[in-house]
């Protein structure tokens, strides 16, 4: 088994390592819509100065089997490295998936990482799942836990009228909602980094301690150029405080265009000196509004969040989210 670097630069390197993630990651998970290889290819291809990404793939003779990809945050968290591995489901057993991580390792070593994150999904009771138990021969050990939730569209307009009046006394006092797309106006930016820099230290991590992030408003803009080449769509809901116009809260959906019947909930937070006032109910149920009203072709959200984080997933349970399977971070010391 040889583990060498894969070239993005190559068109046919590169759709053989999509054939593989998407095969891997789609293994006995039928619910699983991937991004397509188009939209993929602009993530591979895209420099992140401030989190470069290296892709490594192993090798039985000309076969490409198995895929790792490495990311090494430069700006925050930089004791820290995450990786995923992939390997096809009709070669494992034979080497693949230890050879990529033996490599993932070294690299992380040469790096000065201290700790190497991996996540990947199994289902709810999976406590002895082959997942697992690579991980842990390999000397990782759980670190945390999300449940991942899907939510199937439209939800009824009654529920989401019900839950945002008895939302609205709490917050419309102080605040107002805006929702954008594709990104905020550039007057919000600022405050929005902010809120999103706390999403690593504010949501529960189980046994992993990250640093708070340093989005800046160019690494936002950055992010939105590559959403837009993608050609994905991006929902945003803002809680704005009145008196000083700065955001105090926000949510996320992503729609990927190569997977037209899903919607991706990225991060949710409400600032923590604005809570109590329902801003996370209030939020979710504008943009879902937004997207059923605009986007009436996506059938189901995607969310997943911390089995200790009871404050979220009572909001996702009022919605209507039901738990499909679970997202285990495992973490190995160096």
């Amino acid at each position: 088994m040889e583990v060498r670097r894969i070239d993005v630069r190559d068109d046919e390197e590169c759709a053989r390592a999509y054939d593989v993630i998407v095969a891997s990651k789609g293994h006995e998970r039928p619910w699983v819509e991937p991004p397509s290889l188009a939209e993929t290819l602009v993530e591979w291809r895209h420099v992140d100065e401030a989190e470069p990404m290296e892709m490594w793939g192993a090798y039985d003779g000309l076969d490409l089997v198995g895929v790792a990809t490495l990311w090494l945050p430069m700006t925050d968290n930089t004791t820290m490295t995450w990786a995923d591995v992939e390997v096809a489901p009709d070669r494992r057993r034979r080497g693949a998936g230890g050879a990529l991580v033996d490599r993932l390792v070294e690299r992380a070593r040469e790096e000065g990482r201290v700790t190497l994150l991996v996540e990947f999904h199994v289902p709810p009771d999976s406590e002895s799942h082959g997942y697992r138990r690579f991980a842990e021969r390999h000397g990782f050990t759980l670190g945390s836990t999300e449940i991942v939730r899907h939510l199937e569209l439209p939800v009824d307009e009654s529920l989401l009228a019900r839950l945002a009046e008895q939302a609205r006394p709490r917050w419309e006092d102080a605040y107002r909602l805006e929702t954008h797309v594709d990104g905020v106006p550039d007057h919000l930016v600022e405050s929005l980094c902010q809120v999103m820099n706390q999403l690593a230290v504010d949501a529960p991590t189980g046994e992993i301690e990250f640093e708070e992030e340093s989005l800046t408003p160019a690494r936002y803009h950055e992010h939105l150029d590559v959403a837009k080449a993608q050609a994905r769509v991006r929902l945003t809901t803002v809680a704005v405080q009145q008196d000083s116009g700065r955001v105090a809260a926000y949510t996320d959906l992503v729609l990927p265009s190569g997977a037209p019947g899903i919607a991706w909930q990225w991060g949710t937070l409400v600032q923590r000196e604005h809570r109590g006032h329902r801003l996370g109910m209030a939020l979710k149920v504008e943009n879902l509004r937004r997207l059923q009203r605009d986007h009436p072709e996506r059938r189901r959200v995607v969310t997943g969040n911390s089995d200790t984080n009871s404050w979220m997933v009572s909001i996702n349970e009022e919605l209507g989210f039901h738990v499909v399977e679970l997202c285990a971070a495992y973490q190995r010391r160096l």
